[in-house]
């Protein structure tokens, strides 16, 4: 296998600083030819120094990163097919940066007591992870879409490999570390309600280091907007957002889980999604209702971000621009489970921002798309373009009927 090949010229090169292409073609047994597609692809990378006849290795090229590591690389791309100029999907690009956890989820009849077992009245196991949720939210929003995450290399790698290469993401780079397992997380789900309570093992997706983040600038610098939440180390968070600034990509932040690296990256930000707990703790502000919640959205935006758009579940959302604040009404729904609803809203959000769509219609549309990713039984069901703007539609006829009715 290929990535097998690179490990082994990586490793040769180290030992010997130089190697010819010759030689490389003889000691793995393969010819000339793609021993120098080889080389030529990790000095892409930046990985090796190709030279006349073959490659060298300068020892501290990596830096502080196991070049095991970085090589134990897996990917997908159809990001750069030509599909011709009429194709107005290869214009609209997000990338990104995340957690792939697998899921493992429990209803329940009502959450335990502690110290108390239940019986589950179903089990599903599942793709998760913020990251992976929001990417193929951009994907299932229309949008074209490169992800970034990091796997262990145990059991559940091969299932992220088989999963994210088959959902409808298009493109991925999945680094994977032998130090770490791959990333996991327990859910309960009160059956009722669509309630959750979430455990996570992050595993991997804190292991990603800002170099790997650096070998993807190129996919990265291809995308209209950057997308990112906290369920990835702050190394890498500021070495993509330094990217971004590089190319002039907006930023968007789910800052979820909470954590304080919020606040070293928020002047950084030109959208920062948060719910109604996240934003409370950004701005010290208790958020109770709309009236809290723009109080809250424009202690947040002094900060420094562009543009704060606080979640409220089932009343909708407040966004502030600095200007003006907008709020969506949520769509109507029938909640199975409420995990991952976030990560539909931002995902789908960031597709339609990405598009070039103003920002009062695409708060619309992620609130219709959230909609339906409730209805679903895991996290990762995400709806398609097709059934958003269904419902979309549905919603204003229904308010059409209404307003003749009163």
């Amino acid at each position: 296998m290929k990535v097998e090949r690179h490990r082994e010229i990586i490793w040769r090169l180290k030992r010997q600083g130089v190697a010819k292409v010759a030689w490389l073609a003889t000691q793995l047994g393969v010819t000339p030819e793609t021993i120098r597609a080889d080389l030529n692809e990790l000095s892409d990378k930046g990985l090796i120094t190709r030279c006349h006849g073959g490659a060298v290795m300068e020892m501290n090229a990596l830096g502080d990163v196991a070049q095991e590591e970085i090589i134990r690389c897996l990917s997908h791309d159809i990001w750069s097919v030509d599909y011709g100029m009429e194709n107005e999907l290869m214009k609209t690009k997000v990338c990104v940066l995340g957690s792939f956890n697998v899921d493992m989820i429990s209803y329940l009849p009502r959450f335990p007591m502690p110290g108390e077992s239940l019986l589950t009245t179903q089990f599903l196991f599942s793709a998760g992870g913020k990251g992976s949720n929001q990417a193929l939210a951009v994907s299932r929003a229309g949008a074209y879409v490169h992800f970034i995450a990091k796997v262990g290399t145990d059991q559940f790698s091969s299932y992220a490999t088989d999963y994210i290469s088959s959902s409808g993401i298009q493109s991925s780079t999945l680094y994977q570390s032998e130090e770490h397992q791959t990333g996991t997380a327990l859910i309960f789900v009160e059956q009722a309600s669509g309630e959750n309570m979430i455990a996570i093992t992050p595993g991997a997706n804190m292991a990603i280091s800002a170099q790997e983040v650096r070998m993807q600038q190129d996919k990265i610098a291809q995308a209209n907007i950057i997308l990112l939440q906290l369920e990835t180390n702050r190394e890498a968070l500021r070495e993509i957002i330094a990217i971004g600034q590089e190319k002039s990509i907006p930023v968007m932040l789910n800052p979820a889980p909470y954590s304080d690296v919020v606040n070293e990256l928020i002047g950084q930000l030109e959208y920062l999604t948060p719910n109604q707990t996240e934003a409370s703790l950004i701005s010290g502000i208790d958020i109770t209702d709309e009236v809290s919640a723009q109080r809250a959205a424009e202690v947040i935006h002094r900060q420094g971000v562009g543009t704060v758009i606080i979640t409220l579940g089932v009343k909708g959302s407040v966004a502030f621009d600095g200007e003006h604040f907008i709020h969506t009404p949520a769509f109507p729904a029938v909640v199975k489970n409420t995990a991952g609803a976030g990560d539909a809203f931002s995902g789908s959000l960031a597709a339609a921002l990405a598009k070039g769509e103003p920002l009062k219609y695409a708060l619309c549309y992620a609130s219709a798309f959230a909609s339906l990713a409730v209805e679903t039984n895991s996290a990762s069901d995400m709806p398609e373009d097709a059934a958003v703007m269904g419902r979309i539609a549905q919603n204003r006829l229904a308010q059409r009927v209404t307003a003749v009715s009163a």
